[in-house]
């Protein structure tokens, strides 16, 4: 697992922009809604940067380890990539799980939905990686993990789906674009989805599936990924989409898509052409992307996405904040300014704390297990 191979940095930024996107939806739906949907759905869509992050991994993951399984899967090979996933995303998920259980042992009596989302029958998927499978009957604990569990297994099959891309290209695209299509289609208009906190709610025909079919949108997002990293494999496919012009088109179309509620695979499809786009481009974009703020934010995007709980679920646990009215999950709102000022006030303790656990946990840990075990 030695293969040397270059590191595309100017995807980092997208990583820290995307759980920062994804701790302010949470914002809205467990603390205080204050940007009405009326004046833009972009944050209310923001589900989507998690189908961002798929997209992104199943790129990356093919771009690093294209040379190790391009000629077959064996357990030499194989050992070493598993023990280097599970070092990245197994002991700050443990760490943030088992904090979480006993955080909650301090708080004051949950409401109904609270008791729901933390009924203690639910603990052992969440350990497990299997709490994207239906297997209970909502989101529990550590809600945002739900998308480390596709991750976990989509690595599990990873190589195989490496190899044969790499050796029957054309049909390999063929048969994941098939899978990808018909799994999206499957969620938006064919599976049982209902709302499990509102159970009378009319779910929309979107992609933002959970605890439930979870595991179809994360690996959907995956071969996304893998497809465009085959696609970045070919200079003309780079060279058309280098250009910041493309890469800036896209990101605002992708920003357009969010804010006007267009169809969820329209977004994901700029989403892809996105990351393609920032992986090829070597000018403005690049230098842009090079700034040691944005790649710190880069660095810290997973202690950011499973940090996030701590600082909603005393939400759902009696404490409000000042001037919020309504009741609920999803259903409490606040006037514009103060909720963009605590909104802020939450992104900087966020940054903290996820700054705290990324040296402390994410990275020690990562390191210890690679060089023990790896």
């Amino acid at each position: 697992m030695q293969h040397k191979v270059s590191y595309i940095s100017n995807l980092t930024p997208l990583r820290g922009l995307a759980a920062l996107l994804v701790a302010v939806f949470h914002f809205e739906m467990a603390i205080a809604r204050f940007i009405p949907a009326s004046r833009t759905m972009f944050f209310e869509k923001s589900y989507l940067m998690v189908d961002l992050f798929f997209i992104m991994s199943g790129f990356i993951l093919l771009h690093v380890y294209r040379e190790n399984f391009k000629d077959g899967v064996g357990r030499a090979g194989y050992r070493p990539f598993m023990v280097a996933r599970f070092a990245r995303i197994y002991p700050l998920h443990f760490f943030s799980l088992s904090l979480l259980i006993l955080f909650v042992l301090f708080l004051p009596p949950g409401d109904n939905q609270a008791k729901l989302i933390e009924a203690p029958a639910a603990i052992p998927t969440g350990y497990l990686l299997i709490h994207s499978f239906y297997i209970n009957s909502i989101f529990t604990w550590n809600i945002p993990s739900w998308s480390i569990s596709p991750e976990w297994w989509s690595y599990m099959i990873f190589p195989w789906l490496a190899y044969f891309i790499c050796q029957k290209k054309t049909r390999a695209i063929i048969i994941y674009l098939f899978f990808i299509i018909t799994a999206y289609y499957s969620i938006m208009y064919l599976l049982p989805r209902k709302n499990p906190l509102y159970p009378g709610a009319v779910v929309p025909h979107n992609i933002n599936a959970t605890y439930d079919y979870g595991f179809l949108r994360g690996l959907s997002g995956f071969m996304i990924g893998m497809i465009i990293n085959s696609l970045y494999q070919s200079q003309g496919w780079k060279k058309a989409f280098s250009s910041d012009l493309i890469a800036m088109l896209l990101l605002l179309c992708a920003t357009a898509a969010l804010h006007y509620a267009l169809n969820d695979l329209i977004a994901i499809l700029f989403f892809a052409m996105m990351v393609l786009s920032f992986a090829s481009n070597q000018s403005l974009i690049h230098r842009i992307c090079q700034n040691r703020v944005l790649q710190f934010f880069g660095n810290i995007s997973y202690s950011i996405y499973l940090m996030q709980i701590f600082f909603q679920t005393p939400f759902s646990h009696g404490y409000r904040l000042p001037g919020t009215t309504g009741l609920g999950r999803g259903k409490l709102n606040i006037e514009f300014w103060p909720g963009l000022l605590y909104c802020g006030i939450y992104l900087l303790l966020l940054i903290g704390l996820a700054t705290l656990t990324y040296n402390t946990i994410e990275k020690p840990f990562r390191k210890l297990i690679n060089q023990n075990w790896g």
